[in-house]
């Protein structure tokens, strides 16, 4: 029933100690970019990459610190407020919270050389907080059919396996050295249960003649952090440069539930195998997960003033080469009675660790500005990022990641950032400032209407994330050589939310034992997850 691109990828799993891995929702996660800086930039949407002179260049442009004529310290602190709503068949329920931080801080040292051509070179370092993590959801789920509940997406990807594979008799045998955590989870909390024997056919808990209803809910917590070491310098007041280094801290952890309530269940009988429907209960599957890494990665980048007013940019990101490790441990709860006889217990996975490696996407931005003398700027940048050249590689393993990287160049496609800030200086002192950033899905568009996303490890949760959108708004003054900015963003970012993996009709039916031959297609109810994140900035900086 499987497709054999199925079975080579579960076969890749189970020939290491893993069985966990990571998958195209986590490439997708581990290079996140975000609009994240000084108060300025961010005022502006982020749109400096041809004018430079500003603390958060050096993540982005690192010729932004040629620009530079004086050395200059400055701190950013940031109260956020996400709002995360969740809309699962016209029902919302919405989470918010707050947090209070410091996202970036950095200093630049600027040398002159008072020469006709090199005119300063300048050296710096700046952190930048580039994207955080931190949100809670949850929806429930009603009217749940044997295509649309999690034990029938388990039983699917059973297929082809045997009950002994996913047991523990208490011999020397380990199933979950040996067999897909998810499925051995399933199994032993009895979500799933054999169809037949012989053939190796399975059925979830919920089929045909059951009524079922779910609830959902995911806390997550984490950010990339970056630290940029940066030299750049100026030539002739027309050709600015920068090189960089960028050290990249990794950290995410993530807390997911889902359950089903359900009546008129199948469980197995007297002989292993299931039987009609005559259960009911419930039962919650929980996952912990916590992945930390580092990474580095060069940039470079130029800007030219071609003319008195008119500037151009140019800036390179090679990918971020990390090494990462996840720790991870899964469980369900279950509750079943059948016939009087009650199933109520605790299924839990071992704790689970395992290293490896991945490079995240390079990116290119160029840029354009205009500066109208002493009364404002018009700046825009395009930014691309080569989404589906990301890669997860094992050290110790040729080919474990060989199906995972196939999907990833097939489901994703390059994002494409468009920013577009200006400046308006109403005084010597004062300016405001306005921006609006627009962000492409980095997903294809058919991988968001029923097309299978292959998961691994036993966190079926995943969200595909659309269209980004970014307003931003900002003042700022300036005491002599103190400046003091102050900003808004409004980010506002649309996903689809699947509780787990569609797959289309292509096989037997989990669902009804008394319809061996009948299509397969688990289709999980998808649900719209929309996030709206509030940051009110603010950037203390001198010159000197």
């Amino acid at each position: 029933m499987k497709s054999i691109k199925y079975v080579l990828a579960w076969a890749a799993l189970c020939s290491s100690p893993m069985l966990f891995g990571q998958g195209v929702v986590d490439a997708l996660k581990y290079s996140q970019q975000d609009i994240r800086g000084t108060a300025r930039y961010m005022g502006m949407a982020g749109a400096f990459g041809a004018l430079g002179g500003d603390i958060t260049t050096l993540s982005q442009n690192p010729a932004g610190i040629g620009v530079y004529r004086n050395s200059d310290i400055a701190a950013t602190i940031d109260l956020s407020n996400q709002v995360s709503s969740v809309n699962t068949a016209g029902v919302k329920s919405s989470d918010n919270k707050f947090k209070f931080s410091c996202n970036n801080f950095g200093f630049v040292w600027t040398v002159r050389f008072n020469q006709q051509a090199l005119k300063n070179l300048n050296f710096g370092f700046a952190y930048n907080k580039q994207k955080s993590f931190d949100r809670i959801y949850k929806t429930s789920y009603s009217g749940i059919t044997g295509a649309s509940s999690l034990s029938s997406y388990i039983a699917a990807l059973s297929e082809g396996y045997s009950a002994n594979a996913f047991s523990d008799d208490g011999s020397s045998y380990n199933p979950y050295d040996q067999s897909p955590w998810l499925n051995v989870l399933g199994y032993q909390s009895y979500l799933i249960s054999p169809k037949s024997t012989a053939n190796n056919t399975w059925s979830g808990i919920v089929g045909s003649g059951s009524e079922a209803t779910g609830d959902l809910y995911v806390r997550e917590k984490g950010s990339i952090d970056e630290y940029n070491f940066n030299i750049g310098g100026n030539i002739y007041d027309v050709f600015y440069w920068g090189i960089g280094l960028t050290v990249t801290d990794f950290s995410y952890d993530l807390q997911s539930g889902y359950g089903e309530s359900l009546t008129n269940g199948y469980l197995p009988g007297d002989e292993g195998v299931v039987v009609a429907p005559n259960a009911s209960g419930w039962y919650l599957m929980q996952n912990m997960l916590h992945t930390n890494g580092s990474g580095v990665k060069a940039n470079l980048g130029v800007i030219m003033r071609a003319t008195n007013n008119f500037r151009l940019g140019f800036a390179f990101h090679t990918p971020n080469y990390y090494k990462m490790t996840d720790t991870y441990i899964a469980s369900v709860k279950y509750d079943f009675n059948q016939n009087g006889t009650s199933y109520n217990d605790l299924a839990e996975t071992p704790n689970g660790s395992y290293s490896y490696e991945f490079q995240s996407p390079w990116r290119m931005i160029a840029s354009a500005a205009y500066v109208f003398g002493q009364g404002g700027i018009l700046s825009f940048d395009y930014e691309y990022t080569a989404s589906s050249g990301m890669s997860f590689d094992d050290p110790y393993s040729v080919d474990m990641f060989y199906n995972t990287n196939r999907e990833i160049s097939e489901m994703l496609s390059p994002v494409h950032t468009f920013k577009i800030g200006g400046e308006l200086r109403i005084t010597p002192q004062f300016s405001a400032r306005l921006g609006y950033a627009y962000q492409t899905s980095p997903v294809k568009s058919e991988y968001r209407s029923g097309r299978e996303i292959p998961t691994v490890g036993t966190s079926t949760i995943f969200t595909l994330d659309r269209e980004t959108n970014y307003f931003t708004v900002g003042l700022g003054y300036r005491f002599s050589n103190v400046y003091v900015d102050l900003a808004y963003m409004h980010r506002y970012r649309s996903s689809d939310l699947f509780p787990f993996s569609p797959i289309p009709s292509d096989g037997e039916n989990p669902f009804n034992p008394e319809e061996l031959e009948s299509p397969l297609s688990i289709s999980p109810q998808v649900s719209t997850l929309t996030d709206h994140n509030n940051s009110f900035v603010l950037t203390m900086g001198v010159k000197f």
